[in-house]
């Protein structure tokens, strides 16, 4: 290489692999997209800086799949900041260019744009390769908190996360078109990509989370809000794709306890009224005249998963005038109640012709209207396949132009009495007061570097603290040397996993006492559960988890503290 005025970052020991790897993803010169465009102008946001870019390195360049402040769509790879991130797989910090050796020379320091700050975050993908960085720029010397650093890896991620669903649904399109009979591996396959995208997504909910309690300006938190809001949808997706995954083999999980559907139905409306007011339209909830509440005994989370996905539609189609979700009820006996659930909209109206296939999984045939609005196409199959498992009905009615009215009918038990006061006290939660419990011993078993800053922050926030180990080994080994009154286990740990952990904990002979333990795991399946519990896990979380979900899990293990803490 000739002798340049500035340095030069080397290639990466795994160079052509890592090339193949970012051309897999099929995502160079591709048009913007809102997605990517939302999480720089997060990074920008966050870190005070007017330029943030996600840049992407092939061999000769780097190409800005996402770009704010800078005009230029690519530049040649050895004179950009990112390749230093690359090579050393790692964020780089560079606080002023005009001072390092290794920029004082570059011509991006010495000209347009005049970088003074650089921060880049490396885009690693799950298997280890550096594409890239999300990175953030500014004319002027600076330096970020190791909060705003976190964040930025955390946004990191996230780019990372969108494009391994893009890949994920590319996969699954090709899968479909050619009608592979493979059911086994595909059921593999999504509960591989649950695991892939739920843990560095769980990093980005919880970092959120944690930054909206500090002092960042209203224009901050107003982002931060639409973030935490896209992580969540993220996370819906990757929901929509296991739940078609364990629809096509039989085998959806359903949990059947007592709820009140009106406190379901106003809470939703809460939410999705938010959503309507944003996007310009009305949003109206009417309810059965002179009922306080229908308490009933079902699954209440696919009530909520089948309304969220008509009302989803309904505002993703309607430009406006506005939605409609109506509850009827059709009769009623002293055991039963046989309900109608609509939701009406004013939006763009499906064909005739389109009706017989919608419920059918990929029924987005209109490419112009996929590409427009988006989603898996999924939704309403899944909706469909949980009616017909519970003996429910869903129908549609519908004009071009006009609207459309979806319509679930649906038969429930009552709750009884004994319910219903339960039904009742849940619905008065208090907060959690672990005031008299500052001395629990808690260790944290988690991999995963941002997670464990997040586990313990959580644990902070809820007054109490947590020991951090980084495998199953080391797990072993504290346990040994110390008092544990609660251990929170993650499953996917390297050199011993969670359940052999737990395994060995519950049945070594041993006089030391034995910790209650929680399982973390981001596979959170009904056979993930039944493995914990046959290895003698106490209980469960689900990744990605909010502090109120650790909270429950904790104040859940205080009820058998004098029996748990038993030497």
């Amino acid at each position: 290489m000739e002798n340049l005025p500035y340095s030069v970052a080397p290639l990466p020991e795994n160079e052509e692999e890592r090339v193949q790897a970012l051309k897999r993803y099929r995502i160079l010169d591709t048009p913007p997209e809102e997605k990517f465009d939302g999480i720089i102008k997060a990074a920008s946001l966050i870190c005070g800086t007017p330029i943030a870019l996600v840049s992407l390195i092939d061999s000769e360049r780097q190409w800005f799949k996402a770009r704010m402040g800078l005009a230029a769509p690519e530049t040649p790879r050895q004179i950009s900041f990112c390749q230093f991130a690359v090579y050393e797989n790692k964020t780089i910090i560079v606080e002023d260019a005009s001072i390092d050796p290794r920029f004082q020379q570059n011509p991006l320091v010495l000209a347009d744009p005049n970088i003074r700050f650089y921060a880049g975050a490396p885009l690693r993908t799950p298997d280890g390769y550096v594409l890239g960085t999300l990175c953030v720029i500014d004319t002027k010397p600076k330096k970020l908190s190791s909060a705003e650093i976190q964040a930025l890896e955390a946004l990191a991620n996230s780019v990372v996360s969108f494009m391994e669903l893009d890949a994920k649904s590319q996969a699954l399109i090709q899968l479909q078109s050619v009608a592979l009979e493979l059911q086994k591996a595909k059921e593999q396959f999504f509960i591989n990509m649950n695991h892939e995208l739920r843990t560095p997504v769980h990093g980005i909910l919880g970092m959120v989370d944690l930054l909206n309690q500090t002092s960042n300006s209203e224009l901050q938190k107003e982002y931060l809000d639409s973030l935490t809001e896209s992580s969540e949808h993220l996370i819906r997706l990757i929901n929509d794709v296991i739940d078609f995954s364990k629809a096509e083999s039989g085998s959806l999980h359903f949990s059947f306890k007592e709820f009140d559907l009106i406190s379901l139905l106003e809470r939703y409306a809460e939410e999705a009224s938010d959503k309507a007011f944003k996007k310009g339209l009305a949003f109206k909830t009417i309810l059965p005249p002179a009922r306080e509440n229908i308490d009933v005994k079902s699954d209440s989370i696919r009530v909520r998963q089948i309304l969220s996905n008509l009302v989803s539609n309904a505002l993703k189609f309607t430009e406006k005038g506005g939605v409609t979700v109506e509850l009827d009820i059709e009769k009623e006996s002293e055991t039963d109640i046989t309900l109608s659930l609509s939701v009406k909209d004013t939006g763009i109206g499906i064909e005739a012709d389109r009706i017989p296939t919608l419920f059918e999984a990929f029924s987005q045939t209109d490419i112009s209207i996929s590409r427009k609005y988006g989603g898996t196409g999924l939704g309403l199959s899944i909706c469909k396949r949980v009616c017909e498992a519970l003996d429910w009905n869903i129908s549609v009615e519908s004009e071009v132009g006009k609207g459309s009215k979806f319509t679930l009918e649906l038969t429930l038990p009552k709750a009884n009495l004994v319910e219903k006061i339960k039904i009742a006290e849940s619905k008065n939660r208090i907060k959690f007061d672990f005031s008299d419990h500052k001395d629990l011993k808690i260790l944290i078993a988690e991999d995963n570097l941002v997670n464990q800053r997040l586990i313990q922050k959580m644990l902070e926030k809820l007054g109490l603290n947590g020991s951090v180990v980084s495998n199953g080994i080391e797990a072993l080994v504290y346990w040994e040397e110390n008092d544990v009154d609660l251990l929170l286990l993650d499953i996917q740990m390297p050199e011993l996993s969670g359940l052999e952990v737990a395994r060995i904990l519950k049945k070594k002979p041993s006089t030391r006492k034995v910790p209650w333990i929680i399982a973390v795991t981001a596979h959170d399946s009904a056979e993930d559960r039944k493995a914990c519990a046959e290895a003698g896990m106490d209980d469960y979380l689900g990744k990605p988890f909010r502090i109120e979900d650790l909270g429950e899990r904790i104040q859940e293990f205080l009820k058998f503290l004098p029996s748990s803490l038993a030497s």
